[in-house]
């Protein structure tokens, strides 16, 4: 018997003891009246308890004692005629703990703590942020007075007070904060819970234009097929997607569609090399802030064009690209990451893994290789005009299986130039590759 329980047991017998003085005629020798009391076996910290007992007094003081003797003085919130309301110290680790009533010092039972439950949901942090500019941490449940802590890689502290924002909290990163990476914890109600393992600090952040998007794949015997779509800002401006077959050092161009964009502001397919298109012309209308709010399409074989609605989020994510009549995409997202794009599920288990916060969304890119049936949906994405990304890079990609049936999971490798940004994306032998 260990030294707790034998502690517990002392304790209650102490407690019977006690009761027994007060007497219960013949009964009083049998009589427990703690055997009474009800207590949930498991509560997380910070959560309220009810404890079921009608021996209370006026003013009970709950206290929950360790095994080692550590003691945790929790808040009393209701008493009743028939028990009370207690609750658990946020900062109290998880383990099991013996109740202690400390007014009449009796103990009403053990129960077991589970880690609290963080306070803030929807938590999404910036991957890098800029010396001396205003940082955004978006999230339900933030309180005034929560402080942002940064740590370094050698254990130096930075706090930062914070303001509340409509998503969330706002803070200013001081100029003096050196550039590098950090871990990023949030504080409120005293106790402190991690928001980012990985958070980039910039002395000035590189803006670089996406130019080009490779993808290449096995082709016949040693060859290799490139997909690539090429976005030139030059007026006019244009699209094209380019197949080609690579033998070696040498490339041969198969076959490409282009998109131009005339003075109307409506981009045109002018050659049609892989009649897999649906989309002859296209025009996309911007609110004030530049957002893409709806697209008119002209699709083959129809006389008129359809007009394609933009639908964001509360954080500004697009989730569903959708006509009068049908949808025609619709989008995931956990935590501010994009988790599923049409048929391919995309998943984030690695907290470090992050591209430079003015880098095109890899997954965008993915599936805009993809497909290139109705290319429209990604106008927006080359032209820079869609900005938002996930708050990490996946991790692995979950694809439909060659065989027809199940799932396959891709593990994604990744390179990175100077500045942080993705340059390819890799999985068993295939590629993208993002050039600016």
């Amino acid at each position: 018997m260990s030294g707790m329980k034998r502690i517990l047991l002392v304790l209650c017998i102490l407690s019977a003891a006690a009761c027994n003085d007060k007497g219960r005629g013949s009964d009083a020798d049998i009589y427990d009246p703690l055997s009474e009391c009800v207590l949930p076996e498991a509560a997380r910290a910070g959560e309220e308890v009810i404890v079921q007992w009608n021996g209370f007094e006026d003013d009970p003081a709950i206290s929950l004692l360790s095994e080692d003797g550590t003691g945790y003085e929790a808040e009393v919130l209701i008493v009743t005629a028939s028990g009370l309301i207690f609750r658990i110290p946020v900062q109290t680790p998880p383990g099991s703990y013996m109740v202690e009533e400390l007014t009449e010092n009796r103990q009403l039972g053990v129960i077991r703590v589970d880690e609290a439950e963080a306070p803030v949901t929807g938590l999404n942090v910036p991957s890098g942020l800029k010396q001396g500019e205003t940082a955004y941490i978006e999230g339900i449940g933030f309180e005034e007075g929560c402080v942002v802590i940064f740590i370094d890689s050698s254990g130096n502290e930075y706090a930062f007070d914070t303001e509340m924002t409509y998503s969330g909290i706002s803070f200013i990163v001081p100029s003096e904060l050196l550039p590098g990476d950090y871990v990023v914890y949030y504080e409120q109600g005293g106790v402190r819970w991690p928001a980012a393992s990985s958070v980039a600090v910039y002395e000035d952040l590189v803006i670089k234009a996406l130019k080009r998007i490779d993808y290449t794949a096995p082709y016949i015997g040693g060859a290799m097929l490139k997909l690539s779509w090429d976005i030139s800002a030059d007026d006019p401006v244009t699209l094209t997607v380019s197949e080609y077959v690579v033998e070696g050092d040498t490339e041969s161009l198969e076959v490409y569609d282009r998109y131009v964009c005339g003075e109307d502001g409506w981009f045109e397919l002018v050659n049609d090399g892989f009649e897999e298109s649906n989309d002859l012309k296209m025009f996309y209308e911007r609110d004030s802030d530049g957002t893409v709010v709806r697209a008119d399409v002209l699709i083959y074989g129809d006389k008129q064009t359809t007009s394609f609605r933009w639908t964001y989020d509360g954080d500004g994510f697009l989730t569903e690209i959708a006509s009068p009549s049908r949808p025609l995409r619709s989008l995931s997202y956990e935590q501010g990451n994009l988790t599923v794009f049409r048929n391919t599920i995309f998943e984030y288990s690695d907290q470090s893994l992050v591209n430079n916060p003015s880098a095109p969304d890899v997954v965008w890119g993915y599936m805009s290789l993809m497909e290139k049936n109705d290319p429209f949906i990604y106008f927006p994405y080359f032209l820079g005009w869609y900005e938002k990304t996930s708050a990490l890079l996946p991790s692995a990609m979950v694809v439909p299986s060659p065989s027809g049936t199940g799932k396959v999971t891709h593990p994604l490798a990744y390179t990175f130039d100077d500045d942080g940004y993705v340059t390819s994306m890799s999985w068993d032998s295939y590629s993208v590759r993002f050039i600016y």
